[in-house]
């Protein structure tokens, strides 16, 4: 059952926004016109939702960074001040977790399970699938499709990138030691490229435009635009058919 919400002086909610049971709004949240909210929500102050979304049971929005004492992170995100926002007619599946100063655009699909860390931004028309991580600053082009539990950290990926299920991606190469001064950032895919279940994509390694990496290769160098690469470490094979341009 979905409840009206009642008036409240310190968020802005259209009064034909649908209000489940149990939902938590914060102070400064606004939402938009013909949004669903499902019970067990919460919205942390400051979010801005837009219109015709909806958000699935126990999904947090607007979640703070808490950092244990021993973090070696620098809480620096969430000092920029900008809010978390979700742009009109996106869906957010159940048990999703968008921390604070993410931006998401419009007719987005984010599915069960999924975790969006700070600073991400998203552009429109993007499938973020079930269980997939993007760690802090992940930027993600427009039409891009992200498949199930793929893990993306601190990179660019540019509109209209297809990755399958699995992929996995590493922002560093000093394996969490202290001790070592390694390569830092992870890897940057061009527009039109795809990337096949299981591949590995290194720190720092560049996937060129419309290039193809298969499945289980284990990327290490860049990729040339317009090619395919295989194996472990994924080499070159042949080229590709450009993709046609709408």
């Amino acid at each position: 059952m979905f409840n009206s919400i009642p008036s409240n002086s310190l968020s802005s909610v259209f009064p034909d926004v649908k209000i489940s049971d149990n939902v938590s709004i914060g102070s400064g949240v606004q939402i938009g016109s013909g949004t669903q909210i499902s019970a067990g929500v919460r919205i942390y102050p400051g979010t801005k939702i837009g219109k015709n979304v909806v958000v699935l049971e126990n999904t947090v929005i607007g979640r703070p960074t808490i950092l244990p004492p021993t973090s070696t992170v620098k809480r620096t995100i969430s000092q920029s001040g900008t809010p978390t926002s979700i742009g009109d007619n996106s869906v957010i599946g159940g048990c999703v977790v968008i921390y604070e100063a993410v931006q998401i655009g419009n007719r987005n699909i984010i599915c069960d399970l999924s975790s969006i860390r700070e600073g991400c931004k998203l552009a429109d028309d993007i499938l973020i699938g079930r269980s997939v991580m993007l760690q802090v600053n992940t930027v993600i082009g427009a039409r891009t499709k992200i498949m199930d539990t793929c893990h993306l950290g601190d990179m660019v990926v540019e509109e209209d990138v297809f990755l399958s299920t699995h992929v996995c991606t590493a922002a560093e190469n000093s394996i969490g030691r202290a001790d070592v001064v390694g390569k830092w950032g992870g890897p940057y895919i061009a527009r039109g490229a795809y990337v096949g279940v299981n591949a590995t994509l290194l720190p720092g390694v560049r996937i060129g435009e419309d290039s193809v990496v298969a499945a289980s290769a284990t990327v290490t160098k860049d990729v040339t635009p317009g090619t395919l690469v295989m194996g472990t470490p994924a080499r070159f094979v042949r080229n590709v058919e450009p993709r046609a341009k709408e």
